[in-house]
């Protein structure tokens, strides 16, 4: 897994809420969702569903 994730925040200050949260994929069904304004929060998991699946 690499520790040198780029990310250009400033395209995350948009008028789409659906833009300021990212998935990553590090490989071998592993994912982190993070918030692009807030670095410090995200979430890894080993299993993902489309939002559109929950509603």
């Amino acid at each position: 897994m690499s520790t040198n994730a780029t990310d250009d925040s400033n395209d995350a200050r948009s008028e789409e809420p659906a833009r300021r949260y990212a998935e990553l994929n590090i490989g071998d069904e592993e994912f982190v969702i993070y918030d692009r304004e807030n670095h410090q929060a995200w979430i890894q998991s080993s299993a993902s569903l489309d939002v559109a699946d929950l509603r």
